[in-house]
């Protein structure tokens, strides 16, 4: 099934922060609709499903049971950490490739000024997987075209 999506245009890169420690707030990118592409959802139903009970049971905690992450996820918390953002497209996951995001789940957000846990020893790959097809299915047309054009060499 092919569903007509929009793509974006950005000649500056994707990165939320600077290379700057003193950051308090980070900047969203929004896409701006571009000339009209097809592009090709392949959402396998049982990773799909699988997925969103994983999400549910694991993430909905932290980043709310459809993906709209804390409301004051641009600006760090009283202990200095990032609250857990949005996954449904209002965020910035889409803004990082699948390998990025399977390696975030992983190894967690510490390391990057967040509180997530790394889930490699509680999740399988598949389990992952599963996840992330249930969060990509969240994100509007716009943001998935452009997640897409940017990333697909990867599948």
């Amino acid at each position: 099934m092919k569903i007509r999506l929009f793509a974006m245009i950005l000649s500056s890169s994707f990165f939320l922060i600077a290379c700057n420690d003193d950051v308090k707030e980070l900047e969203v990118i929004v896409p701006v609709p571009a000339p009209e592409l097809e592009i090709k959802r392949d959402v396998n139903l049982r990773e799909f499903s699988r997925g969103q009970k994983l999400y549910q049971k694991n993430c909905a905690v932290c980043h709310g049971k459809n993906g709209e992450g804390n409301p004051d996820w641009r600006k760090v918390d009283e202990d200095g950490k990032f609250p857990a953002p949005p996954l449904n497209g209002t965020g910035h996951t889409w803004h990082h490739s699948t390998k990025v995001l399977v390696d975030t789940i992983k190894n967690g957000t510490a390391k990057i000024g967040g509180n997530m846990p790394a889930w490699k020893d509680k999740l399988s790959n598949q389990e992952i997987n599963d996840i992330l097809t249930w969060v990509k299915a969240l994100w509007p047309d716009e943001i998935y075209a452009t997640w897409y054009n940017r990333f697909h060499q990867e599948k």
